[in-house]
């Protein structure tokens, strides 16, 4: 299904730093996605990229040695700029982004990748439904932002979406991720690209009957580290007045329809 000058339909980003052998559980995910896609003449890759991995991550994706994944060893000590390296050693029309501690879908490769290669626009695609377990268990549904219950201003205060999402190539070297932990004040690398894409123009969709399963843990994740140190979103593009004004007008005059 993949064109010429695309070796794969997706490529699986996976960002690995101090998971361990919780990174079993997401790659049994991405094993079973995977298979599911190809099944269905998706050519899928797996790119792991370990950041400064501890020594019980190092162990555990040594066992992947000879595999066709293709593991990449980096010393940024950050998840965005890890993920754009894994990004630039690519070779999929189709990005599909997740940490090493996240659990997709069976269905979330394929399911996605014909969503998405059914639009003429732009396209960031997330799932349909977030389930937290382990610290926190909660269900939720993500919606849009073209859904008449988006609204455009709640992004100064939240995150719509998680890191989970696929989109074309093009649109991450585009719109790298920025790095966060590099210096203090600025976390939340998921919100400033979800920020910087919007400001682009660029549609965030959820596709139906998808699920991402989140692990909230006590300790250890970056969500908490950032909001332990008072971490800040990094200036958007979003926000600049000419920009926000055309997206709210935008989003008013569809949501009069």
């Amino acid at each position: 299904m993949n064109n010429e000058k695309d070796k794969f339909d997706i490529s699986v980003v996976i960002t690995a730093h101090r998971e361990g052998r919780l990174a079993h559980h997401t790659m049994r995910s991405v094993s079973r996605s995977r298979q599911y896609a190809q099944e269905r003449e998706l050519l899928t890759e797996v790119i792991i990229v370990l950041d400064r991995p501890n020594q019980a991550t190092t162990n555990y994706f040594s066992a992947y040695a000879g595999s066709d994944m293709l593991k990449l060893k980096a010393d940024f000590g950050d998840p965005g700029l890890s993920r754009n390296y894994g990004i630039a050693h690519s070779s999929g029309r189709y990005i599909a982004i997740l940490d090493a501690d996240n659990l997709i879908a069976g269905n979330w490769l394929h399911d996605t990748f014909r969503f998405l290669d059914d639009k003429e626009k732009e396209v960031v695609a997330h799932p349909e439904y977030q389930m937290l377990f382990e610290n926190e268990n909660l269900v939720f549904r993500q919606i849009s932002s073209t859904d008449p219950e988006f609204s455009i201003s709640n992004t100064i205060e939240y995150n719509y979406w998680d890191t989970v999402c696929v989109a074309r190539k093009d649109i991450f070297l585009r719109h790298p991720y920025e790095e966060t932990t590099g210096g203090p004040g600025f976390g939340f690398e998921d919100w400033h690209w979800n920020c910087q894409t919007l400001a682009d123009g660029i549609e965030h969709h959820v596709v139906p009957n998808t699920v991402h399963f989140m692990r909230m843990k006590k300790n250890g994740s970056n969500f908490r580290y950032h909001v332990g140190t008072s971490r800040i979103v990094r200036p958007s593009r979003l926000f600049d007045p000419a920009i926000f004004s055309r997206v709210l007008g935008a989003e008013q005059l569809r949501n009069k329809k």
